[in-house]
């Protein structure tokens, strides 16, 4: 895959996210469902980890194992989470030699597949890493009908020693898929630094969703609000699966 965050974004990503996003709140409402879907759950792979800011808060009551494409976030995700395990790969062909209780693949990074194909064997590829009635927590990236093009985006840090403005507007690619070309701004006391950065990824209904880990052999339902609002498919495994 292409597009995605560059290596000046990846170092910016927890100032931004951290400040965005309540991770601890967020590692409460997964442990909910693991609970409610496989309490008896021990083990847990986090695919597209990014930082692992979510494994902060899930260490301690699972083995979490991560992977992600960039081997930059693999590397502060180490730094930050020294006791787990993590890999470099992406999540649609990845081998590990361990399955497990739980995967999770958060903050809509399941977009970044951008086709449906794609999709469908990144669906079956997460099902053979899990056990027999392990359970499989992704969440979606916009659906068509909720992806809104031609509107503005901006979020700002704004530290006394780093001002960061990032920029973008919400377009669609001529195969269907989201489109954004990221403008950042940053400030420190060495200069002001712009940079850019692309990001497609692909718009996939519930229906496809659902297809895709039926198709895997999974038994999946939604859950409409999900962590944030953009939904979780809760899937699982069938007790006597060996695949």
């Amino acid at each position: 895959m292409e597009s995605g965050f560059s290596g000046e974004g990846v170092a910016l990503y927890d100032e931004i996210y951290t400040r965005m996003k309540n991770y601890r709140e967020e590692a409460e409402k997964v442990q909910t469902w693991i609970q409610k879907f496989k309490p008896d759950a021990k083990t847990l792979l986090d695919v597209a980890c990014g930082t692992a800011e979510h494994a902060r808060f899930l260490k301690a009551q699972y083995k979490i194992d991560g992977l992600d494409i960039s081997k930059n976030f693999v590397e502060a995700a180490i730094k930050k989470n020294p006791e787990c395990r993590y890999f470099h790969g992406d999540m649609i062909d990845f081998k590990l030699d361990d399955r497990y209780d739980v995967i999770i693949c958060l903050f809509s990074s399941i977009g970044y597949v951008v086709t449906e194909a794609r999709l469908r064997q990144t669906i079956r590829n997460f099902a053979s890493h899990l056990n027999p009635g392990g359970i499989l927590l992704v969440e979606p990236w916009f659906s068509p009908d909720r992806w809104k093009p031609g509107a503005p985006f901006m979020v700002n840090v704004n530290e006394p020693l780093l001002k960061v403005a990032r920029m973008n507007i919400t377009t669609t690619t001529d195969d269907g898929a989201s489109y954004m070309k990221m403008h950042y701004l940053v400030g420190t006391p060495k200069g002001v630094q712009h940079f850019t950065e692309e990001h497609t990824l692909g718009l996939f209904t519930v229906d496809q969703m659902k297809s895709a880990f039926e198709a895997a052999g999974l038994q999946v339902q939604f859950d409409e609000a999900g962590i944030f609002g953009r939904g979780l498919y809760i899937a699982q495994t069938d007790l006597q699966n060996d695949s």
